[in-house]
């Protein structure tokens, strides 16, 4: 398992034998160990986290009923390439501090990719049960800081519904990001943090968009009826990444799933859309599973295909849907989108799109304009930096 915790001035990782995300070359994975045999390689490598500047320690934890025996070098590196602390262990040393090895490392900015490693060059046998990586943040009273409903802006429109969405939240979040200084108290927040970092650069949904994300499954989705959140158009999974990694926290047992053909977009309308078929091909969605089981989510699912050919069953079994994520540059799909999770929305839930006021994106907003406002007489509760609207609060989630 991979348990973080972060507070304001701590970050702290552990992680068993059976997370992915800690990786061996030469070493047997059995379950709850990972057994080193007397060969040289790399008996352990991982988890790859992206750290804050602080000062840290990796332990790596070895079970006492395993063989150790011989001496192995323990290093921490991030990106790969840069190394921030070594040393040589022995068999003695570690049966001496409680069959662990610690090694202090200083990260003199945030370092991304960081891994604890242990190689052997001679013989070395041990059985490794835990890897921990726990640090004091650099500057983590002003670095750090939870964001509160306090910290968006008060004012002055009425907080209450009106036609069929409330007017204050969306002026809150829309307001916060545009004239105030809402995004850089975002960065600050510990768990949007740790989503972002996860993400990494597998999405291109900007930071401000990000950052309303957060708002919402943070502030808003608690306060609705229990459903689920949905993704259409995950590309390369970085914003259901982003979604499942607060999930986890803030929505106990909601699941995310996203929608994509991995395979680039479908046939588009040559007279609404500028995007043309086969755009954001370069996906790999085998890579991707893998990826995700090595960040420990379990709230999360991939589902391939052309939407109209793979939503209907998965929505189906999910059954409610407090969020839609509508990540589509193209009229078929955003109306499509729309019109799929419409019958499962649970009251006030929200569809989020990201393309309609995007200048490449005519035939996003097109879809918006005839199917949502003129058609289902919706009016937008958010203008930026998503088009947010809301599912009314006197219909039913079937």
């Amino acid at each position: 398992m991979c348990d973080p915790q972060t507070t304001l001035s701590t970050c702290s990782y552990r992680l068993s034998p059976d997370n992915l995300r800690l990786m061996t070359a030469i070493g047997v994975r059995e379950p709850g160990v990972i057994l080193i045999p007397p060969v040289g390689g790399t008996a352990l490598y991982g988890p790859y986290i992206d750290l804050p500047a602080g000062r840290y320690a990796a332990v790596i934890r070895f079970d006492p009923s395993k063989l150790c025996d011989g001496e192995a070098r323990m290093d921490v590196i991030a990106e790969m390439r840069e190394t921030l602390a070594e040393q040589w262990i022995t068999a003695d040393q570690i049966r001496a501090d409680d069959m662990r090895a610690r090694l202090e490392f200083l990260c003199p900015r945030p370092s991304p990719a960081v891994e604890v490693r242990l190689l052997v060059e001679g013989r070395f046998s041990a059985g490794i049960i835990a890897v921990e990586i726990n640090g004091e943040l650099d500057g983590s009273t002003s670095r750090w800081q939870p964001v509160s409903l306090a910290d968006l802006p008060q004012l002055s429109v009425e907080d209450t519904i009106r036609q069929g969405r409330n007017l204050y939240e969306g002026y809150r979040r829309g307001y916060g990001f545009g004239f105030a200084d809402l995004g850089a108290r975002i960065a600050k927040d510990p768990d949007f943090y740790r989503a972002r970092s996860l993400a990494g650069r597998r999405t291109i949904v900007g930071d401000a968009n990000l950052a309303n994300l957060f708002l919402l499954i943070k502030f808003a989705l608690p306060r609705l009826e229990f459903g689920h959140i949905v993704e259409f158009g995950s590309y390369k999974g970085g914003s259901a990444i982003f979604m499942a990694a607060l999930a986890e926290k803030f929505l106990p047992g909601v699941q995310v799933v996203g929608f994509d053909t991995f395979c680039g977009m479908p046939t588009t309308d040559r007279a609404a859309d500028l995007h043309r078929e086969g755009e954001f091909a370069d996906c790999d969605l085998d890579e991707l599973r893998r990826y995700v089981e090595w960040t420990g989510l379990t709230n999360l699912r991939f589902i391939k295909g052309r939407f109209e050919e793979a939503a209907a069953a998965a929505l189906q079994q999910l059954r409610t849907v407090a969020l839609s994520h509508i990540d589509c540059d193209i009229r078929s799909a955003v109306e499509y989108a729309y019109d799929a999770t419409k019958p499962f929305m649970v009251p006030g839930g929200y569809w989020v799109f990201d393309d309609p006021l995007i200048p490449s994106c005519a035939g996003a907003a097109e879809a918006v304009e005839d199917v949502l406002i003129r058609r289902d007489g919706l009016n937008s509760e958010q203008l930026y930096p998503h088009y947010v609207f809301r599912q009314p609060f006197s219909g039913a989630a079937r």
